[in-house]
């Protein structure tokens, strides 16, 4: 049950095998040792399985069958995170009363080279664990996309604590820096769940929407009839929109498919309303509400079609969605790291959008999570994709730069040329050179620390004491984060060395 199934598009070809737990309707055999197969479909309906790494190999060693884990592929490599182990995963557990044990850090599966990696991880549950959430790949942001994981629950074992992860804060996870951050999000924010469906569509308008539907927390019966919900989380706002749906068919366990244009299939799941005790047994005989267990969502219609339209047209953003952009929202970000990373764009379905490059830090032996204070917003209007302003914020802080450069030189190359005369810093910014004496004059400081003082509008930073220094103001050696300026964009510190195209 659950299995992980990866496509990479490049050779055409299905991966499946490294996750998942036996399946316990009917008669439930031992779990198959752990392997890795592929399929290649033949183009006539039909194709061939291979083994590509068998159960004897020793990448196994340090690698465990996860169930339930939080999973998705993207670029050229697939993930897995989190999951348990018990019994139902591991064949050399055979005490089927014996608690399941959380599988913590993330796998990857590089589609190129055929090869596993096992990476740790931190800071993104109570106790380092989560099963039954949702991984899911945004292509849109970011140099390689951006993974982003939300909901689920803590595995519980002995001394630990378990709960259910809220939706106020989804974890992003950077493939090309092997970074993570938890980002806040804003709106109608979804109540706890797990085993909910995700699927997600780029705009024709910088945007990128993710569809969340249905899922339950852990009670059965009327108490899940709430849970049939469904909610788009926006990009790059990070808000939470509520669909105008009644709840009538609660379900868990099913899955969300792009299949064209707006459409999202929906196919299977159990059905959560139920009031019988057991976890499991009247969901094998409950009828699905929906045909074949199959349902079609419009994502621009934001309501349930009552058929497939082959060859749609391009999803386009939902009147909700458009009128939420149009007030011009002020995002929040994690850390300034976020924010250049979501200033870069890969938007095929729109003629706004824009690719910015980046520079990204190298690879480190694990990952750690991002807990910096929220920095300064970023905007959006109706005039331009939402990470335009981003953009533009990042390229406006290095364009001060440039400024403030020039006006040093200005400075320094007035004193050289006027001889013994000192040009004060009020003198540079265009103040009278002689004006009362106010009283006893101090020395302005060098300035001390990371930060440039803050310029609001076209007004130059106020210095204590008398604007009519004796010297010109020199910056520190140190290295600085460029002054913030007022406006509705976020300055962005870059990572490393970059270039602006």
């Amino acid at each position: 049950m659950y299995p992980s199934l990866w496509y990479d598009k490049k050779e055409d070809i299905l991966y499946s095998g490294i996750s998942g737990w036996v399946s316990i309707f009917g008669d439930a055999p031992s779990p198959s040792p752990l392997s890795l197969w592929s399929f290649k479909p033949d183009g006539t309906g039909s194709g061939s399985w291979t083994e590509v790494i068998d159960s004897g190999s020793p990448v196994w060693d340090s690698i465990s069958r996860p169930g339930s884990p939080m999973s998705a592929f993207g670029s050229d490599s697939a993930y897995v995170l989190g999951g348990f182990e018990d019994w139902a995963t591991n064949s050399s557990i055979t005490n089927h009363q014996e608690p399941a044990i959380g599988i913590p850090g993330l796998i990857q599966f590089n589609m190129t080279t055929k090869e596993f990696s096992n990476s740790t991880v931190s800071g993104y549950s109570l106790n380092g664990t989560a099963e039954k959430g949702e991984m899911h790949y945004v292509p849109s942001f970011g140099p390689e996309g951006l993974f982003v994981v939300m909901g689920g629950d803590d595995v519980w074992h002995p001394g630990s604590v378990r709960g259910l992860r809220d939706l106020e804060t989804v974890s992003i996870y950077d493939p090309s820096s092997r970074q993570w951050f938890n980002q806040t999000t804003t709106g109608n924010i979804p109540q706890a769940r797990m085993e909910f469906c995700l699927a997600g569509l780029e705009s024709n308008n910088g945007t990128y929407e993710i569809l969340m539907y249905a899922g339950w927390g852990l009670e059965l019966g009327a108490a899940a009839i709430p849970f049939d919900e469904i909610y788009i989380l926006t990009l790059p706002a990070f808000y939470w929109i509520k669909v105008d749906y009644t709840p009538q068919h609660p379900r868990h366990g099913h899955t969300c498919n792009p299949v064209g244009g707006s459409q999202v299939l929906t196919i299977g799941g159990l059905d959560t309303n139920s009031s019988n005790d057991s976890y499991y047994s009247p969901f094998d005989t409950s009828a699905d509400p929906f045909t074949q267990g199959l349902a079609i969502f419009d994502m621009t219609r934001l309501q349930f079609a009552d058929q497939f339209t082959a060859n749609a047209p391009s999803y386009v953003q939902s009147d909700r969605v458009k009128a939420y952009y149009e007030t011009r929202p002020t995002t929040h970000f994690a850390s300034p790291e976020l924010a250049q990373l979501i200033s870069v764009t890969h938007f095929a379905n729109t003629t706004t959008s824009s690719t910015t490059n980046s520079s990204s830090s190298s690879p480190s032996d694990s990952s750690t999570f991002s807990s910096r204070p929220a920095q300064p917003p970023s905007s959006n209007t109706s005039h331009k994709s939402p990470g335009q302003y981003i953009a533009g914020g990042v390229a406006g802080g290095v364009a001060f730069l440039v400024l403030l450069g020039a006006l040093i030189f200005f400075v320094r190359r007035r004193r050289k040329s006027h001889g013994p005369e000192p040009v004060s810093y009020a003198e540079a910014f265009g103040e009278p050179k002689h004006r009362p004496d106010p009283g006893p004059r101090e020395t302005v400081p060098e300035m001390e620390g990371d930060t440039a003082p803050e310029m609001e509008g076209d007004t130059a930073p106020e210095v204590e004491g008398d604007l009519q220094q004796t010297r010109a103001v020199e910056l520190s050696g140190k290295r600085f984060s460029p002054p913030e300026m007022k406006g509705d964009f976020e300055v962005a510190e870059l990572k490393g060395s970059a270039h602006q195209d």
